[in-house]
């Protein structure tokens, strides 16, 4: 795939895009990968209809069940915190649009859902998509006996080596010494070559606000004299700053040598963000929160970043994520796709990540977290090795569909949901 995104020629600006003396990229060769299809069709010589899409509810807790006529399985968990609240979208606007159809379809079938529902896009729609995909993909492998991501592209990454993006809430409201203490312990359980912290107090707003004076410098200042020239270290500023600041931590950053400065401002400041990438040397990531095609195909062809970090759940899934994956791939840019915490993200997370040609060094990572929305342990069983990081890399799972099975007592619990 690699050599065929390349083929479709340079990322120019055309003179036909050029009004009052401002140049345009060229978003031809952007447009043309969007074009092409994902799913690996050829993999199913016969139609796979979809005979049942079912939706589990145990409280706050949601699991979405796929059968084919011919009694083919798959199954996904919903997203942790965001489901309980849209998941009316999935029984009144999306299981239409599957049932009866061929699984084979599935491009299509996402387009529509996506696209089809335009008074209702955004993330807790996307959520319910993603569901749905994760689960018709389970029950594809299934079929197929492959891994999901030999079904959306060719395996590039058999193992992932990780960064870890735990104690969001421990490193913004504690002292630095304390919150550091924390992350070590995990380093220590992963043995992680690399590490996110966070900036600023992360209210989206461009507030430039932070819990207590200066901890943001000092925190940037500790996390590398505890860890070390060896470690690579990024940071995450959820939103936090204005241009002015976030180009000042910015510079900070460069001193500390960090290796990348994640949505210093809030994520759809497109052009300010803009702003910041052309004011520093320190690469730029972002993309957590796009729900849009057409935004990240901005964000790419004007280089607001340096690094491409679509989430699963939030844009949609595997399907949508691997065309801003091409996208990012044409302009000569990496993926470090976003993870949601709690519930099996890391699963969806290392399946997609696999299949990525243009993968970034290190992806996030917070802990073999499999706790559903009620805050129970998902018990799952991985169909071949067991998960576990031996320093700092994760074997993706090469099992059948997703890789894992839940235990059918589980399941149980969960009561079928009906329109």
């Amino acid at each position: 795939m690699s050599g065929g995104l390349a083929s479709l020629g340079a990322f120019n600006v055309s003179a036909s895009d050029r009004k009052g003396g401002t140049d345009y990229p060229d978003y031809s060769a952007l447009d043309e990968v969007l074009k092409l299809p994902v799913l690996k069709r050829e993999l199913f010589p016969s139609p796979v209809i979809i005979e049942t899409l079912e939706l589990l509810q145990d409280r706050n807790n949601f699991i979405c069940r796929v059968r084919s006529k011919d009694g083919a399985e798959g199954i996904s968990i919903g997203h942790p915190f965001i489901s309980k609240n849209s998941y009316p979208m999935f029984l009144n606007l999306l299981r239409p649009v599957f049932i009866g159809k061929d699984a084979r379809d599935l491009d299509a079938l996402i387009f529509q859902s996506a696209e089809g529902n335009v008074k209702n896009q955004g993330v807790p729609l996307c959520v319910q998509i993603a569901t749905i995909e994760f689960a018709i993909l389970d029950m594809l492998g299934n079929i197929a006996n492959v891994a999901a991501g030999k079904l959306i592209g060719d395996i590039h990454n058999p193992e992932i080596a990780v960064y870890l993006g735990t104690r969001l809430g421990e490193l913004r409201r504690m002292e630095p010494e304390k919150s550091l203490e924390l992350v070590k312990q995990d380093f220590l359980e992963t043995k992680a070559k690399a590490i996110k912290i966070r900036a600023g107090v992360g209210d989206n707003s461009g507030s430039d606000r932070d819990n207590a004076p200066g901890r943001t410098e000092k925190l940037i200042r500790m996390a590398r004299e505890m860890f070390g020239d060896d470690m690579v270290l990024m940071i995450d500023g959820n939103g936090t700053y204005s241009v002015k600041e976030a180009i000042r931590i910015g510079k900070i950053l460069e001193e500390y040598k960090y290796y990348f400065y994640e949505e210093p401002v809030p994520w759809d400041w497109y052009e300010e963000q803009k702003q910041v990438a052309e004011g520093l040397k320190i690469k730029m990531a972002g993309g957590e929160e796009e729900f849009g095609l057409h935004a990240f195909r901005w964000l790419i062809a004007n280089d607001a970043f340096d690094i491409i970090q679509p989430n699963v759940f939030y844009n949609g899934g595997m399907i949508r994520s691997m065309k801003v994956a091409r996208m990012a791939e044409v302009k000569g840019k990496t993926i470090v796709p976003h993870l949601s915490e709690g519930g099996l993200g890391y699963l969806y997370l290392l399946h997609f990540t696999s299949a990525c040609s243009n993968a970034d060094k290190f992806h996030e990572f917070k802990m073999f977290e499999t706790k559903d929305a009620n805050g129970t342990l998902i018990p799952i069983e991985s169909k071949t090795q067991p998960f576990e990081s031996i320093n700092g890399v994760i074997k993706v799972p090469t099992g059948s569909g997703l890789g894992i099975v839940i235990d059918p007592a589980y399941i149980k619990t969960h009561a079928i949901l009906k329109i």
